[in-house]
């Protein structure tokens, strides 16, 4: 009997260890605009640990438009929305698409294992290592 009530006891701890595990994946979305209606701002906080990464994913609709020039698709790319979690293909890993002024375009600084890449009248900040999107600022470019 002592030996059922110890298995018993460790398979509700077990289960209750899964339960505080699947709870520390809470995401909260907040959603924010500037006082001069430039900018609108919707921040995902998420508390996965996952590439450590969660603080920066945040998608932006900007008003304030960038002349960078003509943005030219690789040779076979479709065009496609993307969002947070979304993986860009490889053609879009390119130096030649990364955006390495980001200061000139009010962008954060990378942090260290991401990327600024521009896609059309889009950028986003992606994990150099696989391309996740982290960060999606919509209609930056003309």
């Amino acid at each position: 009997m002592k030996h059922l009530m110890t298995t018993g006891a460790a398979l509700a701890l077990l289960m209750g260890t899964g339960i505080a595990i699947a709870q520390t994946n809470q995401t909260t979305t907040t959603t924010t605009q500037s006082p001069d209606s430039t900018t609108q701002t919707t921040e995902t906080k998420s508390s996965d640990v996952n590439g450590n990464y969660a603080q920066y994913r945040k998608t932006v609709t900007s008003t304030r438009h960038y002349d960078a020039g003509a943005w030219i698709a690789p040779s076979d790319y479709q065009n496609r929305h993307f969002v947070l979690g979304d993986r860009l293909p490889p053609d879009l890993l390119a130096n030649n698409y990364y955006v390495t002024n980001y200061g000139n375009y009010d962008l954060a600084s990378p942090p260290e294992g991401t990327v600024w890449v521009r896609v059309g009248s889009d950028v986003f900040l992606v994990r150099s290592d696989n391309g996740e999107v982290i960060q999606a600022d919509y209609g930056t470019f003309n």
